[in-house]
């Protein structure tokens, strides 16, 4: 099922019309029946939106997408280490993709845990941003992004940050936030961004311990 059949379907099985998702996503109805019958791809702020809204996980936006799984080990399955705990290798063909607007890619990592960890490989081609609009984002979540390849420039709140390959970013997704690659070559990098999707079994603590003992408060407390 690709991802337009994916939201569709979602959106009617929880009862919603097509007006009702546009309007609590912030976008036009008819913009959002092109993304439903794949006649335009959304951007990432708009697949944050309706993804967080229908409450999906990205793995579930591109279960549609999966490429075939062998019976190797190797092939993204999820085995048990001697210890019992849960372990999963992707290699570069098993990664699930998602092409966005605006020269954007999302190839999933990992689907170990969905319902915590977006844990993606992103691209921005030349000219690619996070809105088409040019209008930041926001949603819940902290987001952590390392730079490999090309420059970037992520707008968070009134601070601007010039990412080049190494560099290393965090910061609170609930902030306004706006992703755009005004280079000449390909921006890549590694994104990580825990509790998008909080649920009561996600037991993520409020207050977190530093290695040296004392409290580190999440962003908002």
């Amino acid at each position: 099922m690709n991802v337009g059949s994916l939201i569709r379907r979602e959106r009617q099985k929880q009862g919603l019309s097509l007006r009702e998702l546009a309007r609590r996503v912030g976008v036009s109805a008819s913009m959002l029946s092109q993304v439903e019958t794949d006649r335009t791809r959304p951007s990432v702020s708009s697949i944050y939106a309706i993804a967080t809204e229908l409450g999906l996980s990205i793995d579930a936006l591109l279960s549609g997408e999966a490429a075939a799984v062998g019976h190797q080990v190797r092939r993204g399955s999820v085995t048990q280490s001697a210890g019992g705990a849960a372990c999963q290798l992707v290699a570069p063909e098993q990664r699930r993709k998602l092409e966005l607007e605006s020269g954007v890619t999302w190839e999933l990592l990992s689907d170990l845990l969905p319902h915590l960890v977006d844990f993606m490989y992103v691209t921005y081609e030349p000219g690619g941003r996070s809105s088409s609009s040019g209008k930041m984002m926001r949603h819940t979540g902290t987001e952590f992004a390392f730079l490999l390849r090309g420059k970037l420039k992520i707008q968070v709140g009134f601070d601007e940050y010039i990412l080049q390959p190494g560099d290393a970013l965090a910061f609170d997704s609930s902030e306004p936030h706006l992703l755009v690659n005004e280079g000449t070559e390909q921006a890549e990098g590694i994104w990580f961004v825990l509790g998008r999707r909080l649920t009561p079994e996600s037991h993520v603590p409020r207050r977190m311990t530093s290695v040296d003992g004392t409290d580190v408060r999440r962003p908002g407390d």
